[in-house]
């Protein structure tokens, strides 16, 4: 393929037109042999050794970018793994960028597009489980590429990935999920200390990764602040520049507000100044913020007035400010404004319904002669164009009061420590763990980890292969098998230094072991209990990486050609 780009010249001393021809080199590759196919592996073959030799027990030196000394890291650090494959992918763009040869060279341009293909079936979410299925599977696969050969690998995944949900564990035990807590954190007392002051002070109900949240700390030592709090889905409104600015919310991102604020809820649109004016005055009189919440739109005088009033408050040092909040009933379930009577009484409405301030119906607008009638109070607000947290000393009880949850307990850690690249690390390897891990274990279910639970599938896997007649079908369900125990394998060789026939004994051992949930993985002849140990991962984790994995497989038999580009720079005018 060629593209053309025709110019004209003028040549005036002959006035004559010239007419020439360039053509931009568009590589074209075939991939129905079997080199072909193995190279658009390559790329993820390396990337799957990167993340196999530096998990468990190994670790690989890394030179970050910025930094004067190189650093040992572990693929176990979830973060830290996906800012290594993240540069990994950008050094192979910058090479490919700068070097018109590398582009033209087939084996780095298929594998660049490879691992560009893997990546996008991944969500860049790259784990060492998914870079060894990927690869072992289709390894066996371009040896005997066939219809029936991706439909027994589709068996295979589908009972797979059946058998893991029937068996994943439900934990509610405190010890058990300590056990996870000090198996992440490798025995880190302080780390530990901190994650289990978590825990207690939400009673381990850990149901949303929002509840916890971690922060750049001030001192040496860790701080704990918990807050009760109303979970206000849709955030301040983000349809208005100025009025964004005039919270200062392009430059801080967030409007947090520790003292008492006045809240007013309205019902119906928004447009004209003189309906929201005496509510901003009597609010910057009373030197308080107001918090509007309205299910209608905010608009035209009525929005320029609120902005306003706030510029002129924040030139004049008055820290009253007008918050406006979106009502969405679709954020509370099909609720409508009127009839969240949990919200209402939560916001301390002085007549309940009756206080809810409508435009056009209201006999005047909410001013201080009527305070006691429209204006409602809280104790302190956060919020930003996504989502707003709303704080008051409200008694509530969420059992008695199924509207109630959307009141939740929030916890913000303040984690402290010598150096803001220590508290850095320290906070990505704390929120991975409650947020990623705790999170979504506890609510989903846990898989032991090490790869062993996807051993314990082998048998069943290996009795579909017995009951299949085609060869091409055994052959893809035979290759799913194969891969599934190179996670273990690579778990055993870091963890114990197990030689191959010895990992292959306690794999065979483990897959025919009766029990889910024990395996062997030291180094003793006994059977160890995972779950009491910690050694378990989130099971919807496991599970989104077998469907990606599948995906991507798809993706790599449903083409035979591979038409690449050449990138040119721009020129420079």
């Amino acid at each position: 393929m060629h593209s053309i780009r025709v110019s004209n010249n003028i040549y005036q001393s002959l006035n004559v037109f010239s007419r020439t021809l360039k053509t931009l080199h568009t590589p074209v590759y075939k991939i129905n042999t079997l080199p072909t196919r193995e190279i658009l592996l390559q790329k993820i073959i390396d990337l799957d050794n990167i993340l196999c030799q530096s998990s468990h027990n190994k670790f690989l030196l890394y030179q970050w970018k910025y930094r004067n000394t190189p650093q040992l890291i572990t693929s176990d650090d979830y973060l830290i793994s996906q800012k290594v494959v993240k540069d990994y992918i950008e050094s192979l763009q910058q090479d490919d960028a700068n070097s018109k040869g590398l582009q033209r060279h087939k084996e780095s341009k298929l594998g660049k597009i490879g691992i560009q293909l893997f990546l996008e079936c991944h969500n860049n979410n790259v784990t060492q489980l998914s870079t060894s299925l990927a690869t072992g599977i289709m390894k066996i696969y371009n040896k005997n590429p066939s219809k029936s050969t991706l439909e027994g690998i589709k068996l295979a995944f589908d009972l797979l990935r059946n058998f893991l949900n029937e068996n994943k564990i439900q934990i509610n035990d405190k010890e058990e999920v300590n056990a996870v807590v000090k198996k992440q954190l490798n025995d880190n007392e302080k780390d530990i200390q901190i994650v289990n002051k978590v825990l207690e002070s939400i009673d381990y109900n850990l149901f949303s990764d929002d509840i916890v949240r971690f922060v750049r700390g001030n001192t040496f030592l860790d701080n704990l602040e918990v807050t009760k709090g109303w979970k206000f889905c849709d955030g301040i409104i983000a349809s208005n520049e100025p009025y964004l600015r005039s919270l200062d919310i392009p430059k801080k991102k967030l409007v947090s507000i520790d003292s008492d604020l006045l809240v007013l809820m309205v019902d119906g649109k928004l447009t004209e100044a003189n309906k929201i004016l005496p509510s901003i005055k009597y609010a910057t009189r009373s030197n308080k913020s107001l918090v509007l919440i309205i299910d209608g739109e905010v608009k035209g005088d009525a929005l320029a007035a609120i902005s306003m009033n706030n510029n002129k408050n924040k030139r004049n040092n008055n820290v009253s400010r007008t918050i406006i909040l979106k009502y969405n009933p679709a954020s509370f379930n099909g609720i409508s404004l009127q009839e969240n009577h949990s919200l209402i009484n939560y916001l301390k409405l002085p007549l309940g319904v009756s206080s809810i301030y409508s435009p056009n119906f209201s006999e005047f607008a909410p001013s201080k002669v009527s305070a006691d009638n429209f204006f409602g109070s809280l104790n302190s607000i956060k919020a930003t164009t996504g989502e707003a947290f709303l704080y008051s000393d409200s008694s509530w009880d969420m059992t008695s009061d199924p509207d109630m949850q959307f009141i939740r307990k929030t916890v913000t850690v303040h984690v402290g420590a010598s150096s803001k690249v220590e508290i850095d690390q320290r906070i990505g390897k704390l929120d991975n763990l409650v947020n990623n891990i705790l999170c979504n274990g506890l609510a989903e279910g846990f898989l032991p980890s090490y790869g062993t639970s996807l051993i314990k599938c082998i048998p069943l896997i290996s009795k579909l292969e017995s009951s299949i007649d085609d060869t091409d079908v055994k052959l893809g369900i035979n290759a799913v098998m194969d891969a599934l125990q190179l996670s273990m394998i690579s778990s055993l060789k870091n963890l114990s230094g197990h030689k191959l026939i010895q990992v292959t004994n306690n794999i065979t051992e483990t897959a025919y072991n009766s029990s889910f949930e024990q395996a062997k993985i030291g180094n003793t002849d006994e059977f160890i209990d995972l779950v009491k140990l910690g050694i378990l991962e989130p099971w919807n984790k496991v599970d989104t990486t077998l469907q990606n994995t599948l995906k991507f497989i798809n993706a790599m038999t449903s083409f035979n050609i591979v038409v690449s580009k050449v990138f040119e720079k721009p020129k420079k005018e």
